[in-house]
């Protein structure tokens, strides 16, 4: 294995960012969720940081590669529930519709960008966090990490693309099974069901992350963009119409007696 280039840590462009903290090596920038506390849960802050760091990483032509990682047990546990759970029923749609369109800026942009995204999934994936996941262009997991649509258990519908990119991945069925059955994917059953490129031991990861961004970066460089955009020719198109329409679904549910109690209780309320 060849040594891997030397990290750095950087400030984000906004002094006051606290949800993220942004690593750079030469070609590479990664975004590493920073809400352990939290189990990196998607709130306001962290979405729009992490756009930021993209776009910002976009603009230096000498990067190619962007990682998105967490920070302790959880790569990311989805949307902010507790913050959800705090507030009354009639304000919850306006949340998450607010939330739901900033995790949703952040999925396309992903999407759009001409960086290649790897999702380095240190610990447990769900809901908004799948969906990042699943935006991404290739995917490491750590072996024991699991994978979880969670939405149904609160009694909510996807968001962050999860509705658009599971069927078109795994077919009508196994898309029900994740989202409506409750099943939960670990490293090597998320890389059987082509949700993920591979998945190693906990020892391994780091390593392993390292020498694959550096790989991409120690290529032919020049045919990242290029043969991403013809790659995801169209999805942009069809997936923004489709977050409109999962943001819609979910603001709505938010409401719903039943929604408003499996919120509740999760949150310990």
């Amino acid at each position: 294995m060849s040594q891997p280039i030397p990290i750095t840590t950087v400030e984000t462009k906004n002094q006051a960012a606290t949800a993220i903290r942004v690593k750079t090596r030469p070609g590479i920038v990664r975004i590493v969720f920073q809400r352990p506390g939290q189990g990196n849960a998607l709130n306001l802050a962290l979405a729009r940081e992490a756009l930021a760091a993209l776009r910002a990483a976009e603009e230096d032509p000498d990067v190619q590669v962007l990682t998105l990682t967490g920070e302790g047990r959880y790569f990311c546990a989805g949307g902010d529930v507790y913050s959800m759970a705090a507030l009354a029923a009639r304000d919850r749609p306006a949340y998450l519709a607010q939330l739901a369109g900033a995790a949703h800026e952040l999925a396309l942009a992903i999407v759009r960008s001409r960086l290649l995204v790897i999702a380095a999934v240190n610990g447990a994936a769900a809901g908004a966090g799948l969906g990042l996941v699943l935006c991404a262009d290739w995917v490491l997991l750590d072996e024991s990490a699991p994978l979880v649509a969670a939405y149904a258990s609160i009694g909510l519908s996807p968001d962050t693309g999860v509705s658009y990119f599971l069927p078109r991945l795994l077919g009508h069925q196994r898309a029900v099974e994740l989202t409506l059955g409750g099943r939960k994917l670990d490293g090597e059953q998320a890389v059987d069901w082509r949700l993920a490129n591979e998945a190693v031991s906990s020892e391994t990861f780091a390593p392993r992350l390292a020498e694959l961004e550096d790989g991409f970066v120690r290529g032919a460089v020049q045919a990242i963009g290029p043969t991403k955009s013809l790659l995801r020719a169209g999805v942009a198109e069809e997936l923004e119409a489709h977050l409109h329409a999962e943001a819609s679904s979910i603001a709505r549910l938010s409401e719903h007696p039943d929604s408003v109690r499996l919120v509740n209780r999760f949150a310990g309320k």
